[in-house]
């Protein structure tokens, strides 16, 4: 049995509670990479930790956009995480895709009347790195999605600062006829929630073409 994070064989006697209880069999040092987000205390907007109120950004795109993202995260983008997706996202390392699929799989549950769409790469970005570092998890985790959206050439979000990135021009279109999206809820999946302009930007192309509902799953808050 290997590892679902590094892949690295799982040498230790597992105990009853390992097998029976933990949703993705890590070994000890993958499993310290990941800290849960208790969905009970999040910010209903944007899943921040530690508040269950809208909190000030969430009621700033309120007021600019007229809607709130209804974001839900799965872990805590702290420096575990990253120990995680630096070499996953950003050095290519596709084995480190299957981390979290048994939590990801049981998680989307939740949302089986919505259509699951992972956010786009740009062309350029998807031959750089050869996958695209949210859709691969979802197929890791057996999950179905459609591509609802391509994404325009522009420069990459982790390359901008957060004013930057706030400012960003729209960067997508629509990859379906908008028959695909009318009266349709979805829930647009990404890796890291940021400032939350790259969801919201998604959210509008699909609302302008008649979606229903637009919520979103983010890897990490």
């Amino acid at each position: 049995m290997r590892c679902s994070c590094c892949q690295k064989e799982l040498i230790s006697n597992l105990t009853l509670r390992e097998l029976f209880f933990s949703p993705s069999l890590r070994c000890y040092q993958c499993e310290k990479l990941f800290t849960r987000i208790e969905q009970r205390t999040t910010c209903p907007g944007c899943g921040r930790a530690d508040t269950a109120e809208l909190c000030q950004d969430c009621r700033a795109w309120q007021g600019k956009l007229g809607f709130v993202m209804g974001n839900k995260s799965l872990f805590r983008y702290n420096a575990g995480f990253r120990q995680w997706i630096e070499p996953y996202k950003f050095t290519g390392d596709y084995r480190l895709r299957g981390a979290f699929a048994t939590e990801l799989a049981q998680y989307l549950r939740e949302y089986r009347k919505y259509v699951i769409c992972p956010l786009p790469l740009s062309t350029e970005r998807f031959e750089q790195r050869g996958f695209n570092q949210v859709s691969s998890c979802l197929d890791s985790a057996g999950v179905t999605y459609e591509l609802l959206l391509k994404r325009k050439e522009l420069a990459p979000q982790s390359e901008k600062s957060r004013e930057e990135r706030l400012k960003m021009i729209q960067p997508f279109e629509l990859n379906r006829p908008n028959e695909k999206i009318r009266n349709q809820k979805v829930l647009l999946v990404d890796d890291v929630y940021t400032t939350g302009r790259t969801l919201f930007h998604g959210a509008e192309i699909l609302y302008r073409n008649g979606a229903e509902t637009v919520k979103s799953l983010t890897f990490a808050r």
